[in-house]
């Protein structure tokens, strides 16, 4: 309905007599439609080269768009930072994304988020374009993991492991706490 209201109202108006009909049919539409809606929007503002009004409209429907479940926004957006924007802003964006996947990270979120990607067949396509926006990630799937992290022994480990029996027979062995303070009663 608002579709159709946009565009009698830019034929017999112009582009930007569509600003308020945008406005309120994101603050009236379901959250699905607005951010299609937002998409729409955001595409009139770059078309009229305001390309900060854009950007605000793509942080608006971002808090709509999980990550995972609606890949296609966070493509969009993405394109529109490497065309139009600085590193900043670019961190900006991934700085969002990063705070609303946070937000929709709830069990049941996650798991109704990976049945509708499994049903769509996103996984495949999300798992792709992650890798390829973090080539870190995908050396490290690369080497041979890296999930479980870097492993460290401690001191005493390499000594023993180095032949130093005869020291470790020279320390007290130390039964407890080290730390604890002794009080006698006398100090009372």
């Amino acid at each position: 309905m608002f579709t159709i209201y946009i565009a009698k109202a830019a034929a017999n108006y112009g582009l930007t007599a569509t600003r308020p009909i945008y406005e309120r049919a994101l603050e009236v539409l379901p959250d699905r439609q607005t951010a299609k809606m937002c998409l729409r929007f955001a595409a009139l503002e770059r078309k009229l080269g305001e390309i900060d009004r854009a950007r605000a409209i793509y942080a608006h429907a971002s808090q709509f768009c999980d990550p995972r479940t609606n890949p296609e926004f966070w493509a969009e957006w993405h394109s529109f930072e490497i065309d139009t924007g600085s590193e900043d802003t670019f961190r900006e964006m991934l700085r969002i994304k990063r705070s609303v996947q946070a937000q929709f990270n709830t069990e049941a979120s996650y798991l109704a988020a990976q049945a509708l990607a499994a049903s769509q067949g996103a996984a495949k396509y999300a798992e792709e374009e992650a890798a390829a926006l973090d080539p870190m990630a995908a050396a490290e799937r690369q080497s041979g993991g890296g999930k479980a992290g870097p492993t460290f022994v401690s001191a005493k480990q390499a000594a023993l492991a180095r032949g130093d029996d005869d020291e470790r027979a020279r320390s007290p062995q130390v039964v407890g706490n080290a730390d604890e303070i002794q009080i006698s009663d006398e100090d009372i």
